[in-house]
């Protein structure tokens, strides 16, 4: 019967120390494991520790779960309950992730540190990594009672399972017994026997354990009754008969007595070589005095950190943060390219600025060469969720007076750009831009100019797939590199009307801008099941702006004249602008999920405030501050600086 006091009073004392600092690997079990060998020792039926650890084992696996009771009987007159905990992912599979956590029955002073607090302490741990973490494979966190009376929590859960469930489990992993034993193990199921693929969940583990340098072994098979890779003995075998994957999680000494795993350690502080069941063993003060507190912080905080990689893996929620990391590295491409395209847009404007206010003659030809630098901050004008990009450019145009009202020209450029993304992600680009261009004005207060632009960028990804437990530790920490092209190309007409007041001249803007961009296919380098491949991307933008626009010129002396200019305008996206999604394929299964980029904002607006001043009549410097505001994805703000020389 479930006891709501009791399990309120757990729930608190489980979470208040978690809301006061951080836990890392290990301590979350440690506290779960240091509650059930003292308050609660001698945990079976029938018993009022049973009852408290049940309580307390629910409340260690309540964060971010749904959790349940789940009472059983067997002999007639026998019960236990298994404590459960749920969560749910976005397909219907699941996978159980089971640990006892009862004692030897009869034995009300044993604490079975080692069988099995050691297993029940890191099941709870595994559970709260994940806790909140989206997941694309459903858990299951299961701590079996009676165990120690012949499986019976086990067959109980196993029993209970609808056909549906049976035919959504995926695989089971059971921990057993983590600190006396010489070695830490990894068996798959005997049922992988005669079924290799059985064994999938075993060998994924050995992998994960080779890439995090921790030594796991498997049974080296020197018993024959005890097949290579395999083990037993413990709740992982009442799932063996659904035909799934079941890996028994273990530490003890296959290559001791028997050779069958029942001896556990040569260590001369342990007589007989084992602990199970001995109240007078399997007890804090002989464990620590024979191996010291080191062990069990090492067992408790490796087990966690191999079984937690590999249910993140197993429930595929490394590959939907992958997904989601992968969305937002190709959303900053397409943002990379928009800045770039407007970065050319910019020069032309202030190009045409400068031929409104010049006397040029007929025929005459002139042009310029500039540098110039951009950086958009993380900071101050931006939200915090716009990471900082860079851009250096080099640039060369030149024009030629037609007639009195028509100069035509083109221009061509070089920008490095470089935007940072969260945990040392990065997006480089190198791109080429060259362009048309031409201004219409008569003197008049009217005037109209056009462009077409064409660009190729050269794309250098660093990509973060990064998960990290509430309040705990780093889940998963990856780079994944990758390399592509891009091209774009557009055509653009601008036009307003130019009001004189006392010197400066102000009025509206009206313009119509067109690209097309195409970043081709690719797929990232690394051999690891986060990779992903991604997609061509087509996509259009169609802008219509209308504004306001305000530009002067003053002179300073010594031949030197400074042009302040502003603007602001209201745009209207009316194509795609961006894509709202992108489908990628992960290297771990090759199947294609689709990464949500956010629905494209159709209407904000721009911002513009800059000078050019003419130290010479050849030499120009400009300082220039752009900014986007009313944005759905937050205000983004640039600020640019260059170096002109006129010709």
């Amino acid at each position: 019967m479930l006891k709501p006091l009791a399990i309120a009073v757990a729930l608190g004392s489980a979470l208040l120390p978690l809301g006061a600092g951080a836990y890392d690997y290990g301590q979350y079990a440690s506290q779960t494991l240091d509650r059930l060998i003292h308050d609660y020792p001698g945990r079976y039926r029938g018993t009022a520790n049973f009852a408290g650890a049940a309580d307390w084992m629910q409340a260690q696996l309540a964060y971010g779960y749904q959790t349940s009771r789940q009472d059983f009987t067997w002999a007639g007159t026998r019960s236990s309950q298994n404590v459960i905990a749920s969560a749910a992912g976005t397909s219907s599979n699941y996978v159980v992730l089971g640990a006892h956590f009862d004692t030897y029955f009869g034995r009300p002073t044993l604490q079975g540190l080692d069988d099995n607090a050691s297993g029940a302490a890191v099941l709870t741990e595994i559970a709260r990594n994940l806790g909140g973490v989206q997941l694309e494979n459903g858990l299951e966190v299961v701590g079996f009672g009676a165990e120690e009376e012949g499986l019976r929590g086990s067959r109980a859960y196993v029993a209970a399972l609808s056909d549906s469930q049976r035919a959504n489990l995926l695989g089971m992993i059971n921990l057993d017994s983590l600190v006396t034993g010489d070695k830490m193990y990894a068996h798959a199921g005997s049922n992988a026997a005669d079924n290799p693929a059985l064994g999938a969940y075993r060998d994924q583990l050995m992998r994960i354990a080779g890439e995090l340098k921790i030594d796991l072994f498997t049974n080296p098979g020197l018993n024959p009754a005890y097949p290579a890779g395999t083990g037993c003995c413990s709740d992982g075998e009442s799932f063996e008969g659904l035909n799934v994957p079941v890996l028994f999680i273990e530490a003890t000494n296959w290559e001791l007595g028997d050779l069958d795993g029942y001896e556990q350690t040569d260590n001369p502080a342990i007589p007989g070589g084992s602990t199970w069941h001995d109240p007078n063993e399997d007890n804090q003060t002989v464990l620590t005095g024979a191996f010291g507190q080191e062990r069990i912080d090492q067992r408790l905080r490796d087990f966690s950190r191999l079984l937690t990689r590999l249910v993140l893996e197993l429930t595929n929620a490394d590959l939907l943060a992958s997904t989601a990391s992968g969305g937002a590295m190709a959303r900053q491409m397409e943002d990379q390219l928009q800045r770039q395209h407007q970065a050319m847009t910019r020069l032309h404007d202030r190009r045409w600025l400068t031929l409104l206010d010049s006397q040029r003659t007929v025929g005459s030809f002139d042009g310029e060469v500039g540098v110039e630098g951009e950086v958009s901050p993380d900071s101050g004008f931006d939200v915090a969720s716009n990471p900082e990009s860079k851009r250096v450019g080099v640039h060369v145009l030149g024009d030629y007076r037609l007639s009195d009202a028509l100069t035509v020209g083109a221009s061509l450029g070089f920008e490095r750009s470089r935007d940072s993304l969260e945990h040392g992600g990065r997006v480089e680009g190198d791109t080429w831009q060259a362009g048309l261009f031409g201004l219409l004005d008569d003197g008049a207060a009217q005037w109209l100019a056009g462009e077409l632009s064409a660009g190729h960028t050269r794309f250098d990804t660093r990509r973060s797939v990064y998960i990290q437990a509430n309040n705990g530790p780093v889940l998963l920490d990856q780079r994944l590199s990758g390399d592509t092209s891009a091209l774009f190309w557009g055509a653009r007409l601008e036009g307003g009307h130019d009001f004189d007041l006392g010197g400066l001249k102000t009025g509206p803007l009206a313009g119509l801008d067109y690209v097309h961009y195409r970043i081709d296919d690719f797929h990232e380098d690394e051999a690891l099941r986060t990779a992903l491949g991604y997609e061509k991307q087509d996509y259009d933008g169609l802008e219509a702006s209308l504004g306001w626009r305000l530009r002067g010129e003053l002179g300073l002396g010594a031949g030197m004249r400074v042009k302040p200019y502003a603007s602001v305008r209201w745009v209207r996206e009316l194509a795609d602008g961006r894509l709202d999604e992108i489908d990628l394929a992960a290297r771990a299964d090759g199947r294609v999920r689709v990464a949500d980029l956010a629905k494209v904002d159709k209407s904000f607006g721009r911002a513009q405030l800059g000078a050019q001043l003419m130290v010479t009549e050849q030499l120009g410097v400009f300082a220039e501050a752009n900014t986007r505001f009313a944005h759905d994805e937050g205000n983004q703000a640039g600020y640019s600086l260059g170096v002109q020389w006129l010709f």
